[in-house]
């Protein structure tokens, strides 16, 4: 829950249209903000110039009645100019003399002859401020002096009507806040369709390599949505689909070295059983040919019935032997740094099916005293077997190098460890046969052939888990080991 509040977790649609609405909303502030200013100033200088013509009329109009003090005159006076100025909408004029008593007022009730004038009036049109105004209220206030010659003997105090300026105001700002609502609900809109029509190609390959991820094959883009697509979007559907055909001729040549490397399995192992149950064979027809011509002598049959015995338990011993570990070639091809990177490409199709990542560090170079076949199949034992202990998503590492006249093949997983029958069949300290009580075939067969090499195997198990095999082989000429039998 609190990842989807992250703005940062927010899909790309949502980020752009939110960020293109946050930039219209404060354009449009700034510039109500500038509208509204000039929509005030201007009504301030419209209202200021029009209260000036109202005071200078009526200061022209009262200023003889005030020296007579004819309060009638002044009264009508007020009441003239407040029917010539009705559009300036004056609510309250009141005529007072120096000392601040009323001498008129358009409001007699409210401010009678010869009372002083209220604190409320007095704080609207102060004489230190010949002209108020304030944006959005209902009231302006505006204060002249009545001089005459070298002194004041009066005060005009007028009060006018700003609600009709207000409600402008009012039906300005609505006006902002309408337009400008709707441009950044229509932009917001606008950058929503927009990115969402320039996410559509992301979308394409995101799900192509979603079923990339879940099927282990990355199906390629139709090419009539690559035809579609131009610039950088046309060239990365063009770059992923050679990726995709790539990874095709790379699986296909995997397969192919796989079945080779099978076929040639098959083949070794077929000429192994053939050469080593050939010789019994012929010892067992004679046997057979014996008994046909002679079956009827005792000693006979007592001899050639031990032969054949003989003969099928040798042909079964065999059978068991090669099953466990064929013979090598007597020419047998030398260990080499390409060697590694073939025990890699087999691995691949393992690995892959438990989503499982090989990592390899090939420091070998050239070739080496070692014969090729027993070490590559020592190694590829231990692979399968950290494959198959190691969790789906997982990493095993392979590392060979040659240190100190030998060869050093590292194998480490992050599996639960290896268990301990495991590893004493690995070291040697058990002698179980690979058949026997579910022992571990090729567990047994890496011992058998480490043995042969004059190799060691040592196990390790690292506090933070899984298991490290390091194996060891002294670097020998391939017609100096015993062949594996």
């Amino acid at each position: 829950m609190l990842s989807r509040l992250n703005p940062r977790s927010w899909p790309i649609t949502v980020k752009v249209p939110l960020a293109v609405a946050v930039l219209m909303i404060l354009v449009a502030l700034l510039l109500s903000e500038r509208v509204l200013a000039g929509l005030t100033e201007t009504q301030a200088r419209h209202l200021r110039d029009l209260a000036q013509s109202y005071l200078d009329g009526l200061s022209s109009a009262v200023g003889p009645s005030i020296l007579r003090e004819d309060t009638w005159e002044v009264f009508d006076a007020i009441e003239r100019a407040q029917e010539l100025n009705k559009s300036l909408r004056p609510l309250e004029t009141i005529v007072t003399n120096a000392d601040g008593q009323v001498i008129a007022a358009s409001n007699p009730r409210r401010h009678p002859i010869g009372s002083p004038l209220g604190n409320r009036q007095q704080a609207l049109s102060s004489p230190d401020q010949s002209f108020s105004f304030e944006a959005g209220a209902d009231t302006a206030s505006a204060v002249r002096k009545l001089s005459y010659p070298g002194r004041t003997v009066g005060l005009i105090h007028a009060v006018f009507d700003t609600r009709h300026l207000a409600a402008e105001r009012r039906n300005v700002i609505w006006a902002l806040i309408t337009t400008n609502g709707a441009l950044t609900l229509l932009l917001a809109a606008a950058g929503w369709i927009l990115v969402a029509r320039m996410m559509r190609p992301v979308r394409v390959l995101t799900d192509h390599l979603g079923l990339a991820r879940d099927t282990s094959a990355a199906p390629p883009i139709a090419s009539n949505i690559v035809a579609r697509q131009r610039g950088e979007f046309g060239r990365l559907f063009g770059a992923y689909n050679a990726l995709v055909h790539s990874m095709e001729e790379h699986d296909a040549l995997v397969k192919k070295l796989a079945e080779e490397e099978r076929l040639g399995s098959l083949g070794r192992l077929a000429s192994a059983l053939a050469h080593e149950i050939n010789n019994p064979l012929g010892g067992l027809f004679n046997a057979l040919a014996t008994l046909k011509s002679h079956g009827h002598l005792a000693h006979v049959r007592t001899n050639a019935i031990g032969l054949l015995d003989r003969g099928l338990l040798g042909i079964r011993d065999v059978v068991r032997t090669t099953l466990a570990v064929y013979r090598t070639e007597r020419i047998a091809r030398d260990f080499a740094a390409t060697d590694i990177n073939d025990l890699h490409l087999l691995i691949t199709p393992e690995a892959r099916r438990k989503s499982v990542t090989v990592v390899v560090a090939n420091g070998i170079h050239g070739t080496i005293g070692l014969s090729s076949t027993p070490v590559r199949q020592a190694i590829l034992n231990l692979l399968l077997n950290a494959v198959a202990a190691s969790p789906d998503g997982a990493e095993v590492a392979l590392s060979a190098e040659i240190l100190d006249g030998a060869l050093s093949i590292m194998v480490a997983d992050r599996g639960p460890g290896l268990p301990e029958f495991a590893a004493e069949i690995l070291c040697g300290s058990l002698p179980a046969a690979p058949w026997r009580d579910g022992g571990g075939l090729g567990l047994w067969t890496t011992r058998r052939v480490i043995t042969e090499l004059g190799g060691r195997i040592n196990v390790e198990r690292p506090p933070s888990g899984g298991t490290v095999l390091h194996l060891i082989l002294p670097l020998k000429r391939a017609e100096e080991l015993p062949h594996v039998a």
